[in-house]
């Protein structure tokens, strides 16, 4: 099986046996595609480059804002598209497949279950954490998924009244705070007396890997962002 992460800095996939057994792997910068078709195209044109004969039986897509029902992305906080994109009928009618689509966590959520640290568990919640957070919520064996799709939504809970603005329109959502984008907001939104003296200020595009490095190496500054975060 063709296994597909959407995500807003990358999208990574690979092909996955049955039992789990990751078999070939990569990642493109989600960004560098204008459109969703051209994306669709690149992981094709990876895949079959490298695995000519390969024998695909079937496609799943992870994306934010992956509607489970429709197969479709709607106006995903994260991600450049716009509008409503059938992401599961664009692999479906590249690879000529079965595809289909969920949200990004709640794939997770499955994968989990299937093969990792839920695998003996009925009911728990998986946190994804990147360039947004994400939730997948499994309540006595299964995957819970709502009326719409969009069930357990937790980085879309606001925790300050008023806070940041978040992708999604409304304010002080937990993502904007507890995502990796939240992490470099802190550098510019935080106020402290630390701040003038951290080595953060001379990057000049900053990612949360570097807070973390900064605060390994004694930045006060880039501690309290992680203590806040």
């Amino acid at each position: 099986a063709l296994g597909i992460d959407i995500g807003g800095t990358n999208s990574a996939f690979g092909l996955v046996d049955r039992n789990g057994n990751v078999l070939y792997e990569n990642s493109l910068p989600t960004k560098n595609f204008s459109t969703p078709q051209l994306l669709v195209d690149a992981i094709h044109t990876d895949i079959y480059s490298k695995y000519p004969t390969i024998n695909i039986i079937g496609i799943s897509v992870g994306a934010p804002n992956g509607n489970h029902y429709t197969g479709e992305i709607v106006n995903a906080p994260n991600l450049s598209w716009k509008g409503t994109i059938p992401l599961a009928l664009l692999f479906k009618e590249k690879f000529n497949i079965y595809a289909e689509l969920s949200n990004d966590a709640n794939v997770a959520a499955i994968g989990e279950h299937l093969f990792g640290n839920a695998k003996d568990l009925t009911d728990f919640v998986t946190i994804t954490l990147g360039t947004g957070l994400g939730s997948g919520v499994f309540i006595n064996g299964k995957i819970v998924y709502g009326n719409q799709g969009f069930a357990g939504e937790f980085g879309h809970i606001r925790v300050i009244k008023d806070g940041r603005l978040c992708g999604c329109g409304r304010k002080g959502c937990l993502e904007t705070y507890a995502s990796s984008t939240g992490v470099v907001r802190s550098i510019t939104e935080l106020d402290s007396n630390n701040k003038i003296n951290s080595s953060l200020l001379n990057i000049e595009k900053p990612i949360a890997k570097d807070v973390f490095e900064a605060a390994e190496k004694g930045d006060l500054f880039a501690s309290e962002i992680i203590e806040y975060t």
